[in-house]
């Protein structure tokens, strides 16, 4: 979904020095959790946490980043899962990317960087919101790498046309998460030792810039997704809000069943898909209810063990 930005300056002040510790090493504005890797055009962050099994790959909504994903990789940590999230080109530490921000460019990107990073295949995929779009394209396209998909809240290609439209006289605050608001309401969402430095780089303008950069080109990325063909067999969970936060009225109500029904279409976009409903989260499941992404996570990898296992048990021809 889409992050309007509310620009808090007031909140810049305390940003420029260390907010968090992370294995012993204090990480700094101009000094990012992961690595910078090269992808030829343009440098990508990237950053793992440690743990065994295929590997898993988070990317975050329309103006989100890795952060996003924080308290996710700690709980796949705990889970000795391991997981990498990265910045799309123009959020967090990531450098711009060339132009036009569409799947299709984003997921060629994200390609490039997982082979430079060297980080084996197959993977688990996490999209949250607009990164279901990449990690729908990406498991289409290289379905040989993909092991598992997981969406989370995820956007779906029709939406647009189906999603009831809004009134010219309604606010932004009466659009629940048809719209995401940064304000600095939402901050409380991100652990404290993170919450600073995550306000600073969701309230920076090239944060806005990029943002606008991949809405503008929406409707190509969802076209993408509607022609890319079939999803392959894998195992798929769809982890969708278990809270309507649009306005408490006729369309509040609309939006939301609209929402869910796309939901469910994409818990079928193949026959091992599962729906599991994040109970008390709204739209930012990652940082109100990661548990639920985490669960999705290890039932795919179960998923993906039973496979294996019943393959070791048929005997050769």
């Amino acid at each position: 979904m889409i992050r309007v930005l509310v620009f808090l300056f007031l909140f810049m002040s305390p940003f420029v020095g260390s907010v968090f510790a992370d294995e012993g090493r204090e990480i700094r504005w101009n000094r990012p959790p992961g690595k910078l890797v090269s992808i030829g055009t343009h440098r990508l962050h990237l950053y793992c946490t440690e743990g065994n099994g295929p590997t898993v790959i988070l990317d975050a909504g329309l103006g989100g980043f890795s952060l996003d994903w924080y308290k996710v990789q700690g709980l796949l940590a705990e889970n000795n899962i391991r997981a990498c999230s990265y910045d799309r080109a123009g959020y967090g530490w990531s450098d711009r990317g060339p132009s036009p921000r569409a799947t299709d460019q984003i997921v060629d990107e994200l390609s490039t960087l997982l082979e430079a990073a060297e980080l084996p295949a197959p993977y688990i995929l996490v999209g949250h919101s607009f990164g279901g779009f990449n990690m729908i394209y990406f498991s289409k396209l290289y379905a040989s790498r993909t092991a598992g998909l997981v969406l989370v809240d995820s956007s779906h290609p029709e939406q647009a046309e189906r999603l009831p439209s809004i009134p010219n006289d309604k606010s932004i605050a009466d659009l629940g998460n048809f719209q995401r608001v940064f304000t600095g309401e939402t901050l409380h969402l991100y652990p404290e030792s993170i919450r600073n430095l995550a306000g600073a780089i969701l309230s920076a303008p090239r944060t806005a810039d990029t943002e606008r950069r991949e809405y503008v080109n929406y409707p190509i990325s969802a076209a993408q997704i509607s022609h890319s063909g079939r999803l392959r067999d894998m195992p798929l969970v769809v982890v969708s809000r278990g809270e309507q936060e649009w306005s408490d009225d006729p369309l509040g109500a609309a939006l939301y069943l609209a929402w869910m029904e796309m939901q469910k279409e994409l818990s079928k976009l193949n026959a091992s898909g599962t729906q599991i409903i994040a109970a008390g989260s709204g739209h930012l499941i990652p940082l109100e209810k990661p548990e639920f992404v985490v669960d999705a996570i290890q039932s795919v990898i179960t998923d993906l063990n039973k496979k294996a296992a019943h393959l070791a048990d048929v005997p050769p021809e």
